[in-house]
């Protein structure tokens, strides 16, 4: 294959590879996370394992980098063609909201059926935020916690939208959208957590991985991936997690962990281009159930720090507790995808366009 060329219709496995250990990752984040609450008997993993899982939240980074590749990818060729706006809607709409109304309308039903708590909004604004993914009120209360990362997917989907309407305008709303979030960030030190937050700039790292996957020579791919794991490590040890609205008040930290993600997304992708890639069936299980993964992994790693505390308190070590709930959380949300969010899915799109299953990204 010619240096700088896309083969199209030839999916990159290494992005469903990389989809699968982002959600691992973030797995991982919320298994210290949620093991650490004083009702789960306030357990700490330690040595590496902390170490590791601490930093599990840069999933979230790389999962807004892939979909910013991803969507470009998927529709590039669309930009500029107002009559493929509805095809592109229907496949964000068909790949996002179905499987996510149905975890969350069961996760509501249990809340008020006694299993777990009702920690979230019941305000009309609430509920039409949190099933919209469109924000009604500035800081929707979501039952799905994770599902604060979907409103900012929405709203790239809906900027995407506009160069899909027109070219030229698109590229305008794009760039102005780029200088709001640097300036509510840098300038006017903003704690948004709307369309001007710094957590969008990912989308914009991803987008830019595109066009270098464009133009870039295969050859390329293993020293650009090579340096982006090295950076991602030189720059993990500063990172550190106290709350997502925290971490928008820390910009220079969010827009440096883009880097090495962008690097690694274009380093791997030009490798398998000159390479190839086969991955193994696992890896492409958890890239494909990732989804599922991220929408029920806290749920089920609630339930099981409950069954877990009752049954061994005091007991065991936390980090056995941590490898005995991590995997089986991740376990978790590959039977949500194979029982639900799939067949759901193919259901909604029979008889429709299905397109690129890249487009799938991260939602």
């Amino acid at each position: 294959m010619s240096e700088g060329r896309v083969k199209s219709g030839n999916p990159i496995q290494s992005i469903q590879v990389m989809r699968g250990l982002a959600s691992v990752s973030v797995v991982a984040f919320h298994v210290g996370l949620i093991m650490a609450h004083v009702e789960y008997g306030g357990l700490h993993p330690f040595g590496w394992i902390e170490a590791v899982a601490s930093r599990g939240w840069f999933g979230v980074n790389f999962f807004f980098v892939l979909s910013g590749f991803i969507i470009f990818l998927a529709h590039a060729k669309d930009i500029g063609k107002p009559r493929q706006l509805t095809t592109y809607l229907w496949r964000r709409f068909s790949r996002v909201y179905p499987a996510y109304w149905a975890f969350l309308t069961l996760f509501i039903a249990a809340a008020f059926a006694g299993v777990g708590k009702i920690n979230f909004g019941i305000t009309w604004g609430d509920l039409l935020s949190s099933y919209t993914l469109l924000r009604w009120v500035n800081e929707p209360s979501l039952p799905l916690k994770v599902a604060w990362t979907l409103l900012f997917e929405v709203l790239f989907y809906c900027i995407f939208a506009i160069a899909i309407l027109n070219r030229a305008a698109g590229a305008v709303v794009l760039a102005c959208w780029f200088v709001a979030i640097m300036i509510s960030s840098f300038l006017l030190h903003s704690l948004d957590m709307g369309w001007m937050s710094m957590w969008n700039i990912n989308f914009f790292f991803g987008m830019l991985a595109y066009l270098a996957y464009r133009q870039l020579p295969d050859w390329l791919g293993l020293p650009i991936g090579t340096l982006g794991i090295f950076l991602l490590v030189a720059l993990a040890p500063r990172a550190a997690y106290e709350s997502i609205e925290a971490q928008q008040g820390l910009p220079k930290d969010l827009l440096a962990l883009g880097v090495p993600f962008f690097l690694i997304l274009l380093g791997f992708a030009l490798a398998e281009r000159r390479h190839g890639f086969v991955p193994s069936w696992p890896l492409l299980v958890l890239g494909e159930a990732s989804y599922a993964i991220y929408l029920v992994h806290s749920a089920a790693i609630s339930i099981l720090c409950q069954i877990f505390f009752r049954f061994q308190i005091g007991q065991s070590s936390p980090n056995l507790v941590f490898w005995f709930i991590f995997p089986a959380a991740v376990v978790a949300g590959v039977l949500a995808h194979f029982l639900i969010e799939r067949p759901l899915t193919q259901l909604i799109r029979r008889g429709k366009p299905e397109g690129a299953q890249l487009a799938a990204g991260f939602r």
